[in-house]
């Protein structure tokens, strides 16, 4: 018989449709292999947590300035300079200043030179002329009052009052000499000494004003200005850090700010240090919220350390604060719970028959989550 190319045709499309058949039957027929997942109910740590981001700062920081205005004569820091308490930074011109601190400083020396003769004992040569002139103005006086007595004219009178007046005068000064100066006349001479001591601490603390210095032991951060600018009083000069003490200022956002509290440990990460991780400790939640970029965040300050690593001021972190940690509770993978109404369930395949049973839950980190009631330690649950 001779076969025709229609009839080979027939004959492959028979045979492709016979097999179809074949495979779709066995699909139908065979029953299907699932492999279900089981996970043993066990004990563990669990930890629930939010995100926030910060930037890391100094500990203990200032912006510098002077109370007064003026022209900047010298800047003596750069940034980067270490600096001790004191320490001059930059200096205003003070030429009037300066004067004023001489000035006071001479005025002082004197009072207190005056006070100093008024309390030592007479020189022998001051008591030897006192006592001259106390003899010369006796025996003037004397001679005075004779010419009067011989002649009482109103010359002669006149003549007698202004030498008893000299006597009275010498007297006083050689009484002086010999007995001291009196408690007023001392008090009179340290009241000047006070007041000239007062003048010249005013001074100094004006020229003090022109000195821009370290209130602690830090580094120097910035400087705004340059030699022969001039600047208002109050303006910000320059700024200081303590480097060896550093924290992270954070922000966390009104969702999850009622959660967090001082004391919680944080999972510290800076983006320029890829992988590694630091410990740190929320020591600081502010009351007062802030608005960026059109969110309502509230601070935080965050310590932490930076061991090894080089750590520099704004460098951006990421933290993870633990609000909520437990340890040694039971613990099933999220992906064994299902929803059974408004509650959870988990479907139990040993030991005993498999069944499904409610349970109480707690705590979820995202992954796993705390079983309160409903299962034991040892239980086997599907996954699904």
């Amino acid at each position: 018989m001779k076969i025709t190319r229609r009839l080979i045709f027939i004959l492959v499309v028979i045979i492709t449709a016979i097999v179809a058949v074949g495979i779709y039957a066995s699909g139908i027929l065979s029953p299907k292999s699932t492999a279900t997942q089981v996970v043993t109910v066990q004990r563990g740590d669990i930890s629930a947590s939010i995100n926030a981001t910060g930037k890391v700062q100094a500990k203990k920081s200032a912006r510098l300035s002077l109370p007064v205005s003026g022209m900047v004569q010298s800047v003596n820091k750069i940034p980067g300079d270490p600096v001790n308490p004191g320490e001059v930074i930059l200096t205003l011109r003070a030429d009037d200043t300066q004067r004023r601190v001489r000035q006071a400083e001479l005025v002082l020396q004197s009072r207190q030179l005056d006070l100093t003769r008024a309390k030592a004992a007479p020189r022998p040569e001051e008591l030897q002329v006192a006592q001259a002139n106390l003899r010369k103005a006796t025996l003037f006086a004397a001679m005075a009052e004779s010419n009067y007595n011989s002649a009482p004219t109103s010359q002669n009178d006149a003549a007698r009052q202004a030498a008893n007046a000299d006597l009275d005068i010498a007297r006083a000064n050689f009484n002086r000499l010999t007995n001291g100066p009196t408690k007023e006349e001392l008090d009179a001479l340290q009241n000047s000494v006070t007041n000239a001591q007062l003048d010249l601490d005013s001074a100094r603390t004006a020229l003090t004003m022109t000195q821009l210095t370290a209130p602690f032991t830090s580094t120097v951060t910035d400087i705004t200005v340059r030699p022969g600018e001039l600047v208002g009083g109050f303006n910000p000069l320059a700024t200081v850090a303590d480097l060896s003490t550093l924290e992270i200022a954070a922000d966390i956002d009104e969702i999850d700010v009622a959660n967090v509290a001082v004391g919680q440990s944080v999972e510290v990460r800076l983006d320029a240090f890829p992988g590694e991780k630091f410990d740190g400790k929320v020591t600081r939640l502010y009351p007062a919220a802030s608005t960026q970029r059109g969110s309502t965040v509230y601070s935080a300050i965050i310590d932490f350390s930076p061991g090894k690593f080089n750590v520099r001021l704004g460098m951006g972190a990421n933290l993870k604060i633990k609000t909520i940690e437990k340890n040694g509770v039971l613990i099933v993978p999220n992906r064994a719970l299902k929803n059974t109404g408004t509650r959870k369930a988990v479907h139990i395949v040993a030991p005993g028959q498999a069944r499904d049973v409610t349970v109480e839950t707690g705590v979820t980190d995202g992954a796993n989550t705390e079983i309160l009631s409903g299962l034991n330690e040892g239980d086997q649950v599907s996954m699904q």
